[in-house]
């Protein structure tokens, strides 16, 4: 009888045991646990520049005119401006390349306590003019100011076509976590062994304003020298997690 009971108890053991290993396996396989470790991964950040020459400016030229009338302050305004869009197009501008971007009619009070206080209306565009060609951006400038434009609201040059850059400082971008991530893991005594997660934060091109963000008096335009920047700067940030082992 003894050995008979041992015997039993030993199967039951037996059952038991095999039962609690299935199940720790089984919660293992539910929770993704792999022996009780964990991946092991770097995160870094890296930002890249390429540049580019510019190939376009876009001048602001702006067109105000004033009058008692409002009518005729707005008639006035639009027949300047049309002057100033002709004489552009004759400087070598393309149609497609001169657009409006701003009217304005307002009353203001000018002369205030004198003698000559009154009452105008005033009527304000802004046109914004793409050259595409870099050696005629003072001559743009000096036509359309005697066409009648009465300021010079900015100048700022760009490329036309970012996309090349954006990949070339993509590439660098990239490159450069790889080289980031292979220091912090032999510093570590690891290695990367591959990508986990790319996220671009953003691409930017910032374009090169040339005298500021102030309009400046058309007389002063008449002897402005117009000089592009060397290089257009397209700004790339990259965060990349990278598997190591």
């Amino acid at each position: 009888m003894r050995r008979t009971w041992t015997a039993v108890a030993l199967v039951v053991a037996a059952a038991i045991i095999g039962a609690s290993v299935l199940g720790a396996q089984a919660l293992a396989d539910d929770r993704g646990d792999n022996g009780g470790t964990t991946d092991k991964t770097i995160t870094v950040t890296s930002t890249a520049s390429v540049g580019s020459e510019p190939d376009e400016a876009v001048v602001t030229l702006g067109v105000s005119t004033q009058d008692p009338d409002s009518a005729t302050a707005l008639g006035r305004n639009g027949d300047t401006v049309d002057a100033v869009v002709a004489a552009v197009e004759a400087a070598g501008v393309a149609k497609d390349d001169v657009r409006t971007t701003r009217l304005d009619l307002g009353r203001r009070t000018i002369h205030r306590r004198t003698p000559q206080e009154a009452t105008v209306f005033v009527a304000d565009s802004s046109l914004e003019i793409t050259v595409r060609d870099m050696d005629t951006v003072g001559d743009v400038i000096q036509a359309g100011v005697e066409a009648g434009a009465t300021s010079v609201r900015g100048v700022r040059f760009g490329v036309s076509d970012p996309a090349e850059a954006r990949t070339e400082a993509l590439d660098a971008a990239v490159r450069g976590a790889r080289t980031k991530a292979d220091a912090m893991a032999a510093a570590a005594g690891s290695t990367v062994t591959g990508v986990v997660t790319i996220d671009e934060q953003g691409a930017s091109q910032p374009g090169y304003r040339y005298a500021g963000d102030q309009a400046y008096p058309a007389a002063m335009a008449l002897t402005a020298e117009v000089v592009p920047p060397d290089q257009i700067q397209t700004q790339v940030t990259v965060i990349v997690t990278w598997a190591i082992g």
